[in-house]
């Protein structure tokens, strides 16, 4: 086999993850009706858009129209944030999403309590704040991801020719 680029390894991860979050939602979840199992989504729709930006970036320095940068999140989502979101008319919604998820993932970190509430799962803070995840919501997110993971092969193939 030979070696792929490393934006093409980003962009298959990116779509396992994006697989991985449409089986869990889609057929486990159903099955299993726990809402914990939400919050597994959240991870692998995190993680599929985060692929998603690598691809894109690694993609985009291949071709020198991005700097170099570090490889730590906050530096990559920065770089990708300021050069190239208005060059591939990625919408701000998408943006939004990669910082909302994060958030909802380091609540959940940190967080001294989560439970169940019919079909919801409940993130509680330190100070009893709460962040409610909704199978409604998850299936916006989910919409959204595909809808990255279709700008991030259009951006790839479009100057790969």
């Amino acid at each position: 086999m030979e070696n792929l680029p490393d934006y093409i390894l980003d962009r298959q991860k990116a779509i396992q993850q994006y697989e991985g979050a449409y089986h869990l939602f889609n057929v486990t979840f159903p099955l299993v009706k726990d809402p914990k199992l939400l919050i597994g989504v959240v991870n692998n729709i995190s993680e599929s858009l985060e692929k998603s930006m690598d691809a894109i970036l690694k993609y985009e320095r291949a071709l020198r129209l991005v700097p170099h940068y570090q490889e730590e999140f906050q530096s990559k989502f920065n770089i990708f944030r300021y050069k190239s979101v208005r060059r591939n008319k990625i919408p701000g919604e998408i943006i939004n999403l990669i910082i909302e998820l994060r958030e909802i993932l380091a609540l959940q970190k940190r967080s001294p309590m989560e439970f169940q509430r019919g079909n919801r799962f409940v993130i509680c803070s330190k100070d009893y704040q709460m962040k409610v995840i909704s199978i409604k919501e998850l299936q916006n997110y989910m919409d959204l991801n595909k809808r990255f993971i279709n700008i991030m092969e259009t951006v790839i193939k479009k100057n790969s020719k």
